[in-house]
């Protein structure tokens, strides 16, 4: 995501307790930069907030379908 131009910091701040939710942020903004708008943020944060690894796989799918367009 970040050769795509998503400014998301490193994955070590998970681990922090009230920085893992700002860089959940900070992903869900390059989400919806790389998926050019097609998602936003808001709901990809909830997703991934609120479900989990349910909401990853979800994610996921999102960047498997641009793959698939090319």
């Amino acid at each position: 995501m970040v050769a795509l131009g998503a400014q998301i910091p490193t994955a070590w701040l998970i681990i922090v307790p009230v920085a893992n939710i700002w860089w959940t942020w900070k992903y869900s903004v390059g989400v919806e930069k790389v998926t050019n708008g097609e998602n936003n943020k808001a709901v990809v944060f909830l997703l991934l907030f609120l479900l989990g690894v349910i909401g990853i796989a979800i994610v996921q799918s999102f960047f498997n379908k641009i793959a698939e367009e090319g």
